[in-house]
Order: structure tokens, then C-alpha cells, then sequence
């Protein structure tokens, strides 16, 4: 390869290391600042894919001067463009105010979604096109997949760097001042090396992006918030912000309220009806009610040990330094801080407990749903003792259950009464529901409960905080157990218990349910959206059979197939991709910190694919489609088998196949003109990736579930398999 065949294949490398650690940036901040769930991800990668698409779409042919200044402009436009997403982003709050504790509306989200995200990838797909044209000089039909295999890699390299290094040693400005060094650096070997000195200047801003970026976030903060920001930290599951108020904090995940601290009377309910049920237990599990009064007076009962856990384990030591100022620890003997996954210690240990107590935030993603499934609750039953209780809490309801409240509410207590149909619950807006494995161990009623409480009265004085126990009577306690809202309760619940899909792991249909819920009280035109579930896929079939027969009219009939099997492939890649993300979810709680690993194995696969169908003839496209869906088949059966271990082999495996398409199909299409074929390939490859997001967070998964989506998705190769026939390859 010559000199300039080198200096095409290292900008596609360069930018496919740069597009990599672009994206997993945008999601990990857009997460923050909007509501941080599936939701939201599948939209920025929408969105992501829809500025690539358009960047490859809108990329006419040219002079080789005219492609070299797409190229020139992609590299210096990309990290500007994605520092000042991921900063304006936060910045917009002060221009958009909104109310203290509260999400803008989804659609609000989702626009702003793409306003930060599609001007950003433009430049990927504005960039692929030229380079391919120029790289055909030398490469001739092995063009498209050089110049694809190149960026994929690059792809593969970023992910892996952002993994392994930039996120624990650099924040999103850093990275963009780094990104816009090399970009200088390359630019000045294009034109001269009179520019190299520019290259220069932005290392200035990577040693003063934490000293700015301290006083922008605090500033933004300050200024949307009523309390004053006391510590942000990224940790391996979320964004932690706390906030501090007068003598209280505030901690946020992913914009999520967790918890306030002190919470002394809010714990005050909660921790009578935890007490009046441990009668004599003796060893007690408490997950998800923060490290507040409910854990400080469970220490000053009898208890012999208390095993603490955080829905994220970092959590505690990001707000112990406040906690400390706030509790005293009588008993810190007693305490065990576990700095791990709990679903993963209930896996593994042999350890049983006499009461396991989960008080999680609400489902509004998958890592808080995995805490409301079936498959948790079957978890907790294994792990408690005999006469063992387990206690748990759900979104309740004071007045009217509306259509959307009731079906939300019902998949968590039909999965939570499959496990344990012994069981009492209270009511009120936080509804507490306590479960035993065997008869007998819990009373008959909240009546029953309650006089069983007024034997241990008086508690010993001077022993627990005193807004614990001023004025408490066991009579109080009523209010939990108020006889018309249970009645009501289980008069509407019975029947519709017995219809609705119960929460489960591979049906996170309580995550779901709890979007289409907000989407209903903030009256936000998703709502009908998303009730009407075939709306959405009916508007993505009109805008692909558009793009398609647009292809068809500037093309012919070769190009508009190989588009529409392009689009398929890419609807495939992306939305199993997402399978694989929540899969990952569901097994360890995290995806924050892990999705740049993902999407680095993912372009690994890519990347191998793309070389093996470039240097091989013999690889044929249709081979590879029909592999396609044994490969899909290979992750449902993974999940029968529970064959966690797989996953990461499983991955590659995958996208090796999705990677060998595009070279493959490249050469099939015809090679005669360049930057026509990588433009229509790119294009359709992108805008069935942004059909696969979209439909996969709002279709395919809500009504399919996971295994019903992958089983789609082998359903939807067969066509692409079936008219790859007519490619003559050789």
C-alpha cells in the first residue's frame, strides 16, 4: 500500500476510535441529565444513527479536493461538536428550567436527545463516503471494506481505551481537547507542517479540564437546583451528584432522587412495621433505603448482624463522608457494608438470613427493575432461614387506579405473590409487602400485627432516635393498614393478576410500565405513542420503504437491494446489540460503565468480520446472511442455559457476522462507482439501525420480551437471506 493509501486507512482508524469514544461520552452524560434508562439509550443511538445516516445520505461526489475538505472538516468539527454537546447539555437546564426534583417531559427528552447527539455523528457519515472514493484509487472494490474494516477497528481501540483507561483518568473535556490534538496533528501532515503548533493548544485545555468542568457542573447546579452541589462522581453504575440543602443531602443517580439524608420521619412507618415483624430475628439484609435512620435504629434493635447493600455499590462510600456528620454508630460491630451486587451475593454466597428487606427506587430503569422481578424474589426466598421474612415495597396509591397505574402496579405483585402467596401488605402511596416461605410465620392481618406490636411497647428508652418513638402508640401504625384501600386493592388486583404478564428478568415488563405511567401524568405525546404500540413500527416501515425506493429512483434496481439488505442487517445488529446490553443488565446491574466494553467487543466483531469478507473472496454474502440467524439462535439459547459466561464469545460472534456484510455486499453492489455504493451502504446501514433502536426499546422488547426479540430478529434475515440470492459474487 502507498504512502497514501496508509494516511486513508489511519484517518479511518483515528475516526473510528474517535466516533467510538464520542459516542459511549454522549450516552454516559445525556443518561445523566435525562432519566437515565433503556429508553433513552435506544434514543440516542437513534439519534446517533440518524446524523450518520444523513452525513453519508447528503455526501455528493466531487473532485478529490472537495472529498479531502469533507474529510479535513469531519476530523476538526467532531470533537468540538462533542464538547460542546456534552457541556450544553448540562447548560441547557438553565435556559430550560424545570422544576426542582422533576424530568422534562419525554418528548422534551427525546428532542433534546437528538439536538445534542445527530450534529455530532454527522461528521462520522459525512467523512465515510469521500474516504472510500479516495481509497478506491488504489483499492479498487476492496475499497469499502478496507476503509470499514479500518474504522471498525479504530472503533474496537477506542471502546477498548475508554474501558480500560480514559474513564477513570479523564472527564468528557479532556478527552475532547485529546481527540482535537490529533485531529490538528493529522491535518497539519495533510496540508503542512506550519499547523502542527495549533496541535498544541488544546493540551492546555486537558490540564484545566477538571478545574473547569468542577465550576461549569456546580455552577449549572447551583443554579437549577434549590441546594448547592457538594459532590458529582462517576461511578462504575451511574452519575452520583449530591446535593446539599440546609442541614439535609440529597443524592441523585442518573438524575434519579435515591434518597435524602437525615430521613428521620419519613423512616418513622417503615421502621415500625420492619420492627413489629423481626419478633427475635436475629440476623437482617437491608437493601435500597439508603444509609440513612431506618438502617441507624435497625442497629439499636437486637439484632446480631445487619448486612448492608446499595442498589450501587459505590454509593456508600460516596456519601458516608455526609452520613458520618449526621448518625452516630452505636453499634458499628453489628454492620456489614457489602461493596457488592447483591443479586450477584444471593447468587453465590450460602449465607441465610432470618429478614431480607428491599426498599429499591422505583423501576425507572433496567438496573432498578432487576429488583423488582421474579427471579429476585425467588433469589431472596432461597437465601432466607427457616421462618424467615421478606420485605419489600412498591408504588401504591391513594385515590383512583387508573388503566396505566394498575397494570404497572400489578406485573411487581404478581411477580412478588408468585413467590410468596403467604404474604401481608400494607397501604398507602408506598405500598409494603411482607412475605414468608412457610405457614404460620406471619400473623394473619395487620390487626393481628399491630396487637402483637402493643406487647413489646413501651421500646427502651433513650435507645432509638427519638422522632422514632415521640408519641408512638401501635394504633399509629393503622394508618398503614387502612381497610377500604385493601379491600379496593385486592378486589381490582385479583383478576387482573391473572392477565398480566408478571415482571420478570426477560420481561421487564415493570420498567416499561412505569414509562408508560410517567408518560400518562405528564400528558406527553408519547403516551399514545407508546400505547399503540404498531403506530411507531407502521411510521418506520413508511420512512425505510422512502428511503429505499429514493435509493431505487438514483441508483436502479442493484443498489435499492442491496440496500434494503443492508437495512435489514443493521435494524438486526442494533437491536440485538440492545438485547445484549440489557441482558448484561439484568446479570450484573451495570451498564454505565460497562456499555463502552460492549460496543468495543461489538466493533471487534466488526472488525474482524469486515477483514475476513475483504481478504476472502470465497466468504460469501449469502453464507454470512444464512449464519445470521444461527448466530441470534446461539444467544437465545444462552439464556435457557444461563450461560452468563458466554456472553462476551457470544457478542463477537454475533457482530463478526454483521461485520462481514457490508464488505461483502460492497463488492456485490458493484464497485464501479465508489462513493455512491459506501454512500447508499452507509446510509441504509445507519437508518436500519436507527429503525432497530427505536423499535427495540419501544416494541419489540415491551411486547416480545427478550427472547421474543431475538426471535424476531432471526425472522427478519430471512428476507435479506432470500434476495442476497440475486447478488452474483465471485
Amino acid at each position: 500500500m502507498t504512502a497514501a493509501g496508509r494516511r486513508v486507512m489511519a484517518v479511518a482508524f483515528y475516526m473510528g476510535l474517535a466516533a467510538a469514544v464520542t459516542q459511549v461520552i454522549l450516552i454516559r452524560e445525556l443518561l445523566a441529565f435525562c432519566r437515565g434508562n433503556e429508553l433513552i439509550i435506544g434514543v440516542i443511538l437513534s439519534s446517533w444513527f440518524l446524523g450518520i445516516y444523513l452525513g453519508a445520505r447528503f455526501n455528493p461526489a466531487g473532485e478529490i479536493r472537495a472529498l479531502e475538505r469533507r474529510v479535513t472538516l469531519s476530523l476538526v468539527i467532531l470533537p468540538l461538536a462533542m464538547a460542546v454537546s456534552v457541556y450544553g447539555a448540562h447548560a441547557v437546564q438553565v435556559l430550560l428550567p424545570r422544576t426542582v426534583g422533576t424530568f422534562y417531559s419525554f418528548t422534551a427528552e427525546m428532542a433534546l436527545a437528538l439536538a445534542f447527539t445527530a450534529p455530532v455523528s454527522f461528521f462520522i457519515g459525512f467523512f465515510f463516503p469521500p474516504l472510500v472514493s479516495l481509497a478506491s484509487a488504489e483499492l479498487k472494490e476492496r475499497a469499502g471494506g478496507a476503509v470499514f474494516f479500518a474504522e471498525s477497528l479504530g472503533s474496537f481501540g477506542g471502546g477498548m481505551l475508554f474501558s480500560f483507561l480514559l474513564v477513570t483518568i479523564a472527564n468528557p473535556l479532556a478527552i475532547a481537547a485529546g481527540l482535537l490534538a490529533v485531529s490538528l496533528g493529522f491535518i497539519s501532515r495533510l496540508v503542512g507542517k506550519k499547523l502542527l503548533p495549533l496541535a498544541a493548544l488544546p493540551l492546555v485545555l486537558v490540564v484545566l479540564s477538571g478545574t473547569i468542568e468542577k465550576e461549569v457542573f456546580t455552577a449549572v447546579w447551583n443554579r437549577t437546583h434549590t441546594g448547592k452541589l457538594v459532590r458529582y462522581q462517576r461511578t462504575k453504575y451511574q452519575t452520583v451528584a449530591v446535593e446539599s440543602t440546609g442541614d439535609t443531602v440529597s443524592v441523585y443517580g442518573d438524575g434519579i432522587l435515591m434518597y435524602t439524608l437525615p430521613d428521620r420521619y419519613e423512616a418513622r412507618g417503615v421502621f415500625h412495621f420492619i420492627n413489629a415483624l423481626l419478633e427475635g430475628r436475629r440476623s437482617v439484609l437491608l437493601m435500597g433505603s439508603g444509609p440513612g435512620s431506618l438502617l441507624s435504629n435497625l442497629l439499636k434493635t437486637d439484632i446480631s448482624r445487619l448486612s448492608y447493600f446499595e442498589h450501587d455499590p459505590e454509593l456508600w462510600d460516596a456519601v458516608y463522608p455526609f452520613r458520618k456528620r449526621m448518625y452516630r454508630d452505636d453499634a458499628p460491630a453489628k454492620l456489614r457494608v457489602v461493596p457488592q451486587d447483591l443479586r450477584h451475593y444471593l447468587t453465590d454466597s450460602a449465607g441465610r438470613f432470618d429478614m431480607i428487606i428491599s426498599l429499591p427506587p422505583a423501576p425507572e430503569n433496567i438496573m432498578l427493575n432487576r429488583f423488582y422481578t421474579r427471579d429476585f424474589y425467588a433469589l431472596c426466598k432461597k437465601r432466607l432461614a427457616p421462618g424467615g421474612i421478606f420485605v419489600t415495597s412498591l408504588h401504591g396509591f391513594s385515590d383512583y387506579l387508573s388503566a396505566d397505574r394498575k397494570n404497572y402496579i400489578a406485573s411487581m405483585y404478581r411477580a412478588f405473590a408468585a413467590e410468596f402467596p403467604r404474604h401481608l401488605r400494607s397501604s398507602g402511596e408506598t405500598i409494603y409487602l411482607a412475605g414468608a416461605a412457610e405457614e404460620g410465620v406471619l400473623p394473619e392481618s395487620g390487626e393481628a400485627l399491630i396487637k402483637r406490636y402493643e406487647k413489646q411497647m413501651p421500646l427502651p428508652g433513650g435507645r432509638f432516635e427519638r422522632e422514632m418513638t415521640d408519641n408512638f402508640s401501635p394504633a399509629e401504625m393503622r394508618a398503614y393498614f387502612e381497610k377500604t384501600q385493601l379491600d379496593y386493592f385486592g378486589s381490582v388486583m385479583a383478576p387482573l393478576a391473572k392477565t398480566i404478564d408478571e415482571n420478570r428478568d426477560l420481561l421487564p415488563g415493570a420498567y416499561w410500565k412505569n414509562i408508560v405511567l410517567s408518560a400518562f401524568r405528564e400528558g406527553s405525546a408519547l403516551h399514545g405513542l407508546v400505547r399503540g404500540f404498531p403506530y411507531l413500527a407502521i411510521i418506520v416501515a413508511v420512512l425505510a420503504c422512502v428511503a429505499l425506493w429514493d435509493i431505487g429512483r438514483r441508483h436502479g434496481r442493484r443498489r435499492l437491494a442491496a440496500g434494503f439488505v443492508i437495512f435489514s442487517t443493521g435494524l438486526i445488529s442494533i437491536s440485538v446489540m440492545l438485547v445484549m446490553i440489557v441482558l448484561y443488565q439484568n446479570a450484573h446491574g451495570i451498564v454505565y460503565y460497562r456499555i463502552s466494553l460492549i460496543n468495543a467487543l461489538f466493533m471487534l466483531g466488526l472488525t474482524l468480520g469486515s477483514f475476513a469478507a475483504t481478504r476472502r473472496d470465497r466468504l460469501r454474502l449469502a453464507a454470512v446472511l444464512a449464519c445470521l440467524p444461527v448466530a441470534a439462535g446461539a444467544i437465545l439459547a444462552s439464556t435457557w442455559a444461563g450461560a452468563d459466561s458466554l456472553f462476551w464469545v457470544l457478542l463477537v460472534a454475533f457482530s463478526f457476522l454483521c461485520g462481514a456484510v457490508f464488505p461483502a455486499l460492497y463488492a456485490a453492489a458493484g464497485a464501479e462507482a465508489p462513493l455512491e455504493t459506501a454512500s447508499v451502504l452507509d446510509a441504509m446501514d445507519h437508518l436500519g439501525a436507527i429503525a432497530g433502536a427505536l423499535l427495540t426499546v419501544m416494541v419489540f422488547l415491551p411486547i416480545l420480551g427478550i427472547r421474543g426479540t431475538v426471535l424476531l430478529n432471526m425472522g427478519i434475515a430471512v428476507p435479506a437471506l432470500v434476495l442476497s440470492f440475486s447478488f452474483r459474487t465471485k
